[in-house]
């Protein structure tokens, strides 16, 4: 019996022309520690992270779809002290704009958009 090499050609093929395919990134608002305007104009809520490092009293968290501290509530969170939180907003369309506001306890909040 008679052996063969046989070689097979392999051939991979990346579609990469317009980045339809590619992990789509984000901007951040960096780290808040009190009420802040976020973005100006129509955006994408990606993620909200927040943590309370204050012994006693709990945080709270409301974001606006807006410039100032009205309109649409896209998110509200109340965080406990010590705890840390992160949200999924899986790109939430705002059409304004995103405005954080802070109150009580010590947060350090970070929001994600695109």
């Amino acid at each position: 019996m008679k052996s063969e090499t046989v070689i097979i050609g392999l051939s991979l093929r990346l579609n990469i022309g317009n980045g339809e395919n590619m992990v789509q990134g984000c901007r951040t608002s960096g780290n808040q520690t009190a009420s802040a305007l976020i973005f100006s104009g129509q955006c994408k809520l990606v993620s909200i992270h927040a943590t309370n490092i204050h012994a006693d009293a709990a945080a709270s968290l409301i974001l606006y779809d807006n410039t100032a501290a009205s309109g649409t509530v896209v998110a509200t969170m109340s965080i406990n002290p010590g705890l840390c939180m992160e949200f999924d907003m899986h790109g939430v369309k705002c059409e304004n704009g995103l405005y954080l506001t802070l109150a009580n306890g010590t947060p350090h909040v970070t929001v994600e958009y695109a």
